[in-house]
């Protein structure tokens, strides 16, 4: 028995040393295909769970048995698998993978390889992003896409610019574009604050630029048929910087400073001047004698409220993870000054963006970004407390101080002295604001290969206070205004995915979901006047209350929505539909669900068997889509019989104020494309090029109707009336050098935008002109006021004014056209006719690159060609009977025959009628500018070796450098916008203040 234990014994460590010597430790290291070390690489023994990873430095090691399988993965990498043999080193190169090699377009609820793209997108990279200096998510996208359209309404802090994507869309409507950032669909709602009639804050203000990885605008209808009642203006897809997963951490540090000053600003009438001109034309018989009192001082107001304005910007970010979890950090510090004394802006930003999975079923993610804006604000430009307006229109011999150098409150305009104003009054603006959004994603494979679930819940809190203080001297007994505003935005999306490959060559995408939103809105005013001291600044100190109120209200939103995308043979052929079902409270009772639907379909031509052996042309595609997508920008519940509180005789009551309209329903836009994309000799030559047509009907316009049987009201809100957009948009890439061979490389980009707007149907009940068109009137004014019109068959932005012929040289006379044709000096607004349209012809941007060894310099330039502005200011500026600042152009009147003068003769009947609106005001907007040039200096690798530093780049950018346009707007800015939300809002001036040119310096360290 003890024999046979024994022999046992000698069994089982026979065997367990045959065991033992099969397992060893094998290491080594894994490389990309360029040699650099990876770290976080996963290397797992196929079969099991046990695994490992690669090192800083790309090392691994792991106990395995001799025959085993060992799988290499890595994000961007084809995956590698490697027998254990004898050796007990393995080293082992990845391979980039196919796809990667594709660039990757987030498109809606998703992204995208570009070869499968089959709708009209246009991107803004990372790359492309981040030599723009820019104070908002819009201005980075000014002159970077084909086909969209951003301009400055104002040149002020905070200014709320306007988009148009690929021409205007709407009439009475807002016409903006959506914007998303990262799958959050945020509220842009439109305010003032009582600053202005025209010019609201940048709803986009709270999102930091440096943030941004990349934007994706959705043009075509097939793109942004997702996005169903919304998405008729187009979507903007903005999506902000996540980690990194190769184990490494990076830490930027930016540093900035900017001056700016005023690009241009018309040359005004000095003390002398303006006593000698007005004099003159006092004098004259057409005015009858009115002696000037000559105040003798001598005072630049322009000068006095512009400056040299600096910001400092201080940016921090941390980057960094691994295969499991990944971070992104940032914050950033800015202080502005804008170029009008008293304009301030304090924005402080936190951004936190992480990422985790656990094992592979679920993944999961959470962005926030919390950010406060201090904005010392100053009233808008169309409004007479405007200091710039003020500075364009006070008379120049009256001081804002006497002469013991207290203030005064002499003046013509306003409140008299705009130095007092800035200096004394409080007009405090303080925002804070959280966008962010978690999301669970299920991997559910077990259950259904290629199956995955992701729950999203997304926020949008606005809490914004404003408080106004305007001390005695200024308005007597002081006054003082507050509000507060808040907006809470909830977004749930529920996202059901399945994408499967059949064979060798089928790939199938299918994604089902539901989403709701809920918003909610609450203001509250209250005002006070008749304060005991000026250092009382809370309203309870008042003496009286002429207004407290308060206002709220709610919209919900639920929709269904589905997409199907098949390709064949790796996106040879490619077919994609896409449909989302709408419910809106903001629409009539009998309208509150809608359906939007898309089509499309792209070939890949370079992938057929006939192309193989034209190898000097690349990726060659054709594609084509069809879609309907909504406006439901239309304020809230225009649908709904409204009430308005009122009193009579301190008895409690209701007003009508909105008559009912149970069928209104959205505006809906109809949209087709073709497009075709190529790149030729290695891709050193690339462009794309697509023509579009687009129709939005059932247009809300304001209808009237009799007041006699509608409770006094004269109009609703009502679906009728149609708009057509057609147009090509175009874009190429080139480069042109290399830098293969002496390091020197030069790329450019080119887009093009060229857009055709016509208005197709207007209701019979509509204005109808002296030419018996029917037409709306636009920019948010009077008929008389505003010269722009909607006009059926002509474009949207069309200009209706009396033609100006000058003054005649013979007579001295300002003379007209009448309706006839003929020289008239008494028009009248029979003879007006479309003269133009604010509408451009073509939009664009140039850019280049050049880079050689550590240097870099970077252009960008945009233009727009074919647009006429009205320069209503004017109408104040150039009046030469007011009592108002004048603009030096009216130094040039007519005394005798044959002077070729811009004044008509003092004598003159006409000199009183020669402000009013004409072409006199109209010029042409077309313009080219250097927008943006950024000079860079890269600091050698053999500098920073013996650092912890792995990069210092210096820079010097410059912005809005110079302007090529017409003589006819010397003074004034070409990219113009009354600041209002509708078509009319492009176009027009009134005193709007122009864009600043800004000098940037700064450093970027990168640990």
């Amino acid at each position: 028995m003890k024999q046979l234990n024994y022999k046992l014994l000698l069994f089982v460590f026979f065997v367990s040393g045959i065991v033992f010597a099969q397992q060893k430790t094998v290491t080594g290291t894994v490389t990309d295909n360029e040699g650099i070390p990876l770290p976080g690489v996963n290397i797992v023994i196929k079969n099991t769970s046990n695994g490992t990873q690669t090192d800083f430095d790309g090392k691994y090691s792991i106990s395995v048995d001799r025959g085993a399988v060992l799988s290499f993965s890595y994000v961007g990498f084809a995956d590698k698998e490697i027998v254990v043999g004898d050796s007990n080193n393995i080293s082992v190169q990845l391979e980039t993978a196919a796809a990667e090699l594709e660039e990757v377009v987030v498109v809606a609820y998703g992204s995208k390889s570009e070869k499968k793209i089959v709708t009209s997108i246009s991107t803004v990279s990372g790359d492309d992003i981040q030599d723009i200096i820019a104070d908002s998510p819009q201005n980075i996208l000014q002159g970077q896409a084909a086909g969209v359209q951003v301009f400055s309404s104002s040149g002020g802090l905070g200014a709320s610019p306007t988009i148009n994507i690929r021409g205007t869309n709407s009439i009475g409507s807002n016409s903006r574009p959506l914007f998303v950032i990262d799958g959050v669909v945020l509220g842009d709602n439109f305010t003032t604050f009582g600053q202005g009639s025209g010019q609201g804050i940048n709803p986009l203000a709270n999102i930091n630029p440096n943030d941004i990885e990349n934007i994706s605008v959705l043009k075509s209808a097939a793109a942004a048929a997702l996005y169903g009642s919304r998405g008729g203006n187009g979507v903007v897809l903005i999506t902000t910087k996540s980690g990194r997963k190769d184990g490494k951490v990076t830490v930027d540090i930016d540093i900035n400073t900017s001056f700016a000053s005023i690009t241009d600003s018309p040359d005004l009438l000095n003390s002398d001047q303006f006593i000698d001109f007005t004099t003159l034309v006092r004098n004259g018989s057409a005015v009858g004698a009115n002696p000037l009192t000559d105040v003798g001082g001598e005072f630049d107001a322009l000068d006095a409220i512009l400056r040299t304005a600096s910001t400092q910007s201080y940016n921090f970010s941390v980057r960094g993870g691994t295969q499991r979890t990944n971070y992104f950090i940032g914050a950033t510090r800015e202080d502005q000054e804008g170029i009008r004394v008293g304009d301030n802006l304090e924005r402080t930003s936190f951004r936190s963006n992480i990422q985790t999975t656990a094992g592979d079923w679920l993944t999961a993610t959470l962005n926030a970004n919390i950010s406060h804006n201090r904005f010392d604000r100053v009233p808008a430009e169309n409004a007479f407390a405007s200091p710039y307006t003020i500075a364009l229109l006070q008379r120049p011999d009256v001081e804002p101080f006497d002469d013991q150098g207290n203030f005064t409150t002499a003046g013509n305009v306003g409140g008299g002295n705009v130095i007092a104003q800035e200096l004394l009054n409080l007009n405090l603006s303080t925002t804070t604001r959280i966008v962010g959004n978690g999301s669970l994603e299920f991997n559910l494979s077990s259950l259904i290969d290629g199956l995955s679930f992701k729950q999203d819940l997304g926020i949008d809190r606005t809490f914004t206070e404003n408080q106004q203080r305007n001390v005695e001297l200024l308005t007597p007994g002081g006054s003082a205004a507050n509000s507060v505003f808040q907006q809470n935005r909830y977004i749930l999306n529920s996202l059901l995915s399945y994408n499967k490959s059949f064979g060798d060559s089928h790939n199938l995408s299918l994604l089902a979901g539901y989403s709701f939103e809920d918003n909610a809105f609450r203001n509250v005013q209250t005002q006070g006047t008749g304060f005991l001291s000026d250092a009382q600044l809370n309203i309870e100190s008042a003496a009286e209350f002429p207004l407290t109120s308060s206002s709220g209200d709610a919209t919900r939103l639920i929709s269904y929505l589905g997409r199907v995308s098949y390709d064949y043979a790796n996106g040879k052929y490619i077919l994609e539909g896409s449909i989302r079902r709408d419910g809106s409270s903001r629409f009539g009772l009998n309208n509150r669900f809608g359906t939007f639907w898309s089509a499309a379909v792209g070939w890949n031509v370079s992938d057929e068997a006939f192309m193989q052996n034209v190898d000097w042309i690349q990726g060659l595609k054709l594609n084509a889509s069809y879609g309907t997508t909504g406006n439901d920008r239309i304020g809230t519940f225009p649908a709904l019989g409204l009430f308005t509180g009122n009193n009579y005789n301190a008895t409690p009551g209701l007003t009508p104020s909105t008559l009912a309209n149970p069928d209104l329903r959205w505006e809906s836009t109809t949209t087709w494309d073709v497009g075709l994309t190529a790149a030729f000799f290695n891709r050193r030559l690339s462009f794309n090029v697509e023509y579009y047509q687009r129709v939005t009907d059932d247009l809300i316009l304001f209808v009237p109707v009799d007041p006699t049987f509608n409770v006094g009201l004269n109009g609703r809100n009502e679906n009728i009336g149609e708009l057509e957009n057609r147009g090509v948009d175009f874009s190429m890439d080139a480069v042109i050098f290399d830098g293969a061979n002496d390091g020197f490389k030069w790329t450019s980009s080119l887009n093009l935008g060229f857009n055709e707007n016509e208005v197709t149907s207007l209701p019979e009940s509509s204005s109808v002109d002296e030419l018996g068109n029917r037409f709306v009137a636009q920019a948010g004014g009077s008929l008389a006021f505003s010269g722009q019109r909607a006009i059926e068959g002509f474009s949207a932005n069309s200009w209706y004014l009396i033609p100006y012929l000058g003054v005649n040289p013979q007579t001295g006379d300002a003379e007209w056209l009448d309706a006839a044709g003929n020289p008239t000096t008494t028009p009248t607004d029979a003879d007006r006719r479309i003269v133009g349209q604010a509408n451009p012809d073509v939009i664009g941007g140039f850019s280049n690159v050049f880079t050689y060894k550590n240097w870099s310099l970077n252009t960008l330039f945009n233009f727009s060609f074919g647009n006429d502005i009205l320069l209503t200011s004017r109408t104040f500026t150039e009046n030469p009977i007011s009592g108002f600042n004048k603009s030096t152009r009216v130094l040039s009147v007519w005394q005798q025959p044959g002077d070729q003068a811009f004044i008509p003769s003092p004598d003159s009947p006409t000199i009183n009628n020669f402000n009013q609106n004409s072409t006199a005001q109209l010029e042409d907007g077309s313009f080219v500018r250097l927008k943006n040039v950024t000079l860079a200096y890269t600091l050698s690798d053999n500098f920073l070796d013996k650092t912890f530093i792995n990069k210092i780049r210096l820079y010097a950018t410059a912005t809005n450098l110079i302007t090529f346009k017409s003589d006819g707007l010397e003074g004034y800015d070409p990219e113009v916008s009354n600041g209002s939300n509708g078509a009319g809002a492009v176009g027009q001036d009134f005193f709007t203040l122009p864009q600043a040119s800004t000098y940037t310096f700064g450093i970027n360290f990168s640990f």
